[in-house]
């Protein structure tokens, strides 16, 4: 029988995301990783099985946050307005400083299959919101302009634009959606 975990596997799991999120994927070593989460190789391995997994267990916690922008609540409202919240949640979150800039999700190449899930969640959610006079907008369509916009506004912030910025960009974008 192993020794029991002498670490915070929930502690060590928000450190991990923190330095995939601020370094990415590829640019977070073993090394990088044991140094900032206190924790021996071994002990890592034995806790997450390897690099990849732990990486994979940190991404779900990201999306599962409450801050998460395709977690925000869009009951009762048109889909403009579904992105009005979107894009509002995305430039408070992604200049905030009380975690690096950007979105771990949108700023890392590997996660494309991440990224068409949260496409395929806004879609449905832009048809279950869609009312007569929304039939001419596409939900795929618009669901992909706002994955699109999200992206950017991930780049703009970690860059270095404030909320208020990121907010003008996206007012920008909204223009194009007839209310």
């Amino acid at each position: 029988m192993g020794r029991p975990r002498s670490f915070d596997r929930d502690a060590v799991l928000d450190k991990a995301m923190r330095l995939f999120w601020e370094r990415g994927y590829e640019q977070t070593s073993i090394s990088d990783l044991t140094q900032e989460l206190g924790i021996s190789a071994p002990s890592l391995y034995a806790a997450f099985g390897d690099k990849r997994t732990l990486f994979e267990e940190a991404v779900a916690r990201y999306e599962a946050s409450p801050q998460s922008v395709t977690a925000a609540g869009t009951t009762g409202m048109s889909q403009r307005e579904v992105l009005r919240v979107m894009f509002d949640c995305a430039s408070r979150e992604y200049a905030s400083r009380a975690h690096p800039r950007g979105c771990l999700v949108n700023s890392e190449p590997e996660l494309a299959g991440n990224r068409a899930q949260n496409r395929a969640i806004t879609a449905a959610r832009l048809r279950e919101v869609a009312d007569g006079a929304e039939e001419g907008n596409d939900a795929e369509t618009l669901a992909a302009f706002a994955q699109t916009l999200l992206v950017g506004l991930s780049a703009y912030a970690r860059d270095g634009a404030d909320e208020e910025q990121l907010r003008r960009v996206a007012d920008l974008a909204l223009r194009v959606i007839p209310e």
